[in-house]
């Protein structure tokens, strides 16, 4: 998601024409969640192979040198007190739903990454090489063999950070 321009970017995809974007992984298919400046809840419809594992946040920051600090600890730093305040999550996957204290458990803190931010990138940041880490609360859904709708749903305590996102996914 990082390295795809903000142009054809799926988070920003009301519909899921761009979900297929650098899909590097066989057997793991990356959904992404949209931006908090989303007003409108996308609804994305896409089709996956079967077999094919899902991997979903349903909320996660993710934490950027110099934008965020200037060493690994404040980026770290950073990531976690945007995560520590996170309330309301819900996801419901084919009508039956998660609640937020059932999905406390599913935090997860990425390591520090090298990455490169390309022009016109989703952070609006200049295109160059840098470090990010990502803290968030995230679902896998092992090797899907049938359609399945998702629904989810996280923001932070104050409810000023929304992050939604609906799919149905087709699996052939």
């Amino acid at each position: 998601i990082i390295q795809i321009p903000k142009s054809i970017n799926p988070l920003f995809d009301t519909d899921g024409k761009n979900a297929y974007l650098n899909q590097i992984h066989r057997k793991v298919f990356f959904l992404c969640q949209t931006l908090e400046s989303s007003e409108k809840i996308p609804v994305r419809n896409i089709t996956i192979p079967r077999e094919t594992s899902v991997l979903i946040p349903i909320i996660n920051w993710i934490s950027i040198l110099h934008e965020d600090g200037e060493n690994d600890q404040d980026l770290i730093r950073v990531a976690r007190e945007r995560m520590d305040v996170v309330k309301d999550l819900r996801i419901n996957i084919n009508e039956m739903a998660l609640t937020t204290d059932q999905l406390r458990k599913f935090r997860v803190v990425s390591p520090i990454v090298d990455t490169f931010l390309p022009e016109n990138n989703i952070f609006d940041q200049p295109s160059c090489n840098t470090r990010i880490i990502s803290d968030g609360f995230w679902i896998f859904l092992k090797c899907l063999n049938g359609n399945v709708s998702i629904k989810s749903f996280g923001s932070c305590s104050s409810g000023s950070t929304k992050i939604g996102i609906d799919y149905n996914i087709n699996v052939c």
